[in-house]
């Protein structure tokens, strides 16, 4: 995000500050001032924070602000249209311990937990004196993708009409989106749709999906990644259904988190609604899944560290259908500072696991 909108208000501030300073005989301008202004994310918070975190799920907020100032003022910006949260209000508790009152706009109303922020500036304007905080919602994405660079076919899941990989333009197959093609074969069953992907075929041959590469100097000093995607899987009008499992596998160093002896976890995805109004726009229904995945001293992350989504059988055979549709696949790392005491708000517990995403669901039902 840019800073260029909040430069009035940094220099505004800067300068005021500087103004003052100079105004006052006898008061050198390069001592701490006596005013102070601090934020916790609690009322027992020890060490003052520069950012802070609030809920993608949205709804009241808390910060707490001590403070020698009687009267300061609190303005809130972003980069959105519409801003994403509103200052309802202070509640003095102590005598230097002010809890500021946020409302905050949910992530998105489908889960899409990709970082944003925003800025509080605190300022008392007859001192000059201020500070800023950001505040941020959602968690920095390692490998983010909506697939809409897939422009094969259509975008009708009823319609076999996908561009198997080999196919694909050279720009496509140089994202680092692979499949596994076995010896014998000369291309993997991994299809190109309009704006997704599809892993299998009709005549029941399974296919595998294997994200992007990250960057290797950042992955290797991660602690925790948050995995989600949506998937579902085929059947017709006439009631004919695919098997809908899918596996989600680590490789090249990770483990899951919420068994850290394994590194495979499997799903059954649902079924798209074939006699759907509009079966393009409903066909991710209730098809968000979350995956937690930690670095450990037994399995740590490594450079070779990816995601491997498995739909049916890849041994070649030609067996059950299977045909599984993938989406919206993003691989999110937590930022942790204990020395700031700045902590990412921790999606897979907020979830209860991994598992189906219920996370935007809770929150409107709460």
């Amino acid at each position: 995000m840019s800073n260029t909108k909040y430069l009035p208000l940094i220099l505004a501030l800067l300068a005021a500050g500087m103004a003052a300073a100079s105004c006052r005989k006898g008061v050198d301008p390069n001592a701490d001032r006596s005013d102070y202004i601090n934020v916790f994310a609690s009322p027992e918070g020890e060490v003052p924070l520069d950012a802070v975190s609030v809920s993608v799920k949205g709804g009241p907020a808390t910060m707490f602000i001590r403070t020698n100032l009687d009267d300061f003022k609190i303005q809130w910006q972003d980069d959105g249209t519409t801003p994403w949260v509103k200052v309802l209000g202070t509640e003095k508790r102590q005598d230097d311990l002010v809890a500021i009152q946020l409302e905050v706009a949910p992530r998105y109303t489908y889960p899409y937990y990709t970082r944003r922020t925003g800025t509080l500036l605190i300022s008392c304007p007859e001192k000059n004196f201020g500070k800023f905080v950001k505040v941020h919602q959602g968690i920095n994405a390692r490998i983010s993708s909506d697939m809409a660079w897939s422009k094969y076919g259509s975008n009708n899941p009823l319609k076999q009409d996908g561009a198997i990989s080999a196919t694909w333009s050279v720009t496509d197959k140089g994202r680092g989106w692979e499949s596994t093609v076995l010896p014998g074969q000369t291309d993997a069953y991994l299809y190109g749709k309009n704006g997704y992907l599809q892993l299998g075929d009709e005549a029941g041959h399974g296919a595998d999906l294997y994200t992007p590469y990250m960057t290797a100097n950042q992955v290797i000093k991660d602690s925790l990644f948050i995995v989600s995607f949506r998937a579902c899987a085929f059947n017709d009008k006439k009631g004919n259904k695919d098997a809908n499992k899918l596996a989600v596998e680590i490789t090249g160093g990770g483990a899951l988190r919420d068994d850290p002896a394994k590194t495979r976890i499997e799903f059954e995805v649902p079924y798209f609604n074939p006699s759907a109004d509009d079966v393009t726009a409903d066909m991710w229904d209730d098809a968000y899944f979350l995956v937690g995945v930690i670095n450990t001293e037994a399995n740590p992350f490594t450079p070779d560290t990816r995601i491997r989504f498995i739909a049916g059988d890849v041994t070649g055979a030609a067996g059950t259908p299977n045909r599984i549709y993938i989406d919206n696949v993003y691989i999110r790392n937590f930022s942790l500072d204990p020395v700031k005491n700045i902590f990412d708000e921790d999606l897979w517990e907020l979830n209860g696991g991994s598992g189906p995403d219920r996370i935007i669901e809770t929150a409107k039902t709460e």
